[in-house]
């Protein structure tokens, strides 16, 4: 299933196709199989850990930013030449 494209045309000739915001037959399915059967707990966890790290690993980053950004702007401000004038 696609669900949106774009076409380019030079004069009446296609000159190029583009699929976009594509989803696979997965997405397709609107009831789950007869056999189908929940990946164990193991699985879950895991990726609930590994998304946890990655926010921990982006807040850190993020707070590392803002910190550098509020030192840089304290050096500019408290600057001998700044204070002179």
């Amino acid at each position: 299933m696609k669900l949106n494209s774009s076409a380019w045309f030079d004069g009446s000739e296609l000159v190029a196709i583009e699929h976009w915001s594509f989803r696979g037959e997965k997405w397709c399915m609107k009831n789950k199989p007869a056999d189908w059967q929940p990946l164990p707990d193991v699985y879950r966890l895991e990726r609930e850990r590994e998304a946890q790290e990655f926010l921990d690993r982006r807040r850190v980053s993020s707070r590392q930013r803002m910190l550098a950004q509020i030192q840089a702007t304290g050096k500019r401000q408290s600057a001998p030449d700044a204070s002179a004038v």
